[in-house]
């Protein structure tokens, strides 16, 4: 889906001297890689934030740093399989 609202805002006709489409592509999955942030530690949050009974919002930040951080991983390896795919390695 983001792929596709990218290329939805490119031109469609080319000039012959033009940036490709793979190329453009291939800078904006490069761009948001680069802008990943890295993910939490989850044993300083676990220090910080102990679960206890008194405390139950605790274990809720603890079950949401563990999803952020499948999400940025599933992010990265997506970004990194689109380049790969581009270049043919895929």
């Amino acid at each position: 889906v983001l792929f596709e609202t990218v290329l939805s805002l490119q031109p469609k006709v080319s000039s012959g001297g033009g940036i490709r489409r793979e190329d453009v592509i291939e800078h904006t999955a490069q761009t948001i890689l680069e802008k990943l942030p890295p993910g939490w530690l989850l044993l300083d949050i676990m220090k910080a934030y102990p679960v206890m009974y008194e405390e139950s919002q605790n274990t809720v930040l603890q079950q949401e740093c563990i999803r952020y951080n499948r999400l940025l991983k599933v992010m990265k390896e997506s970004l990194v399989d689109v380049c790969k795919a581009l270049k043919g390695f895929v």
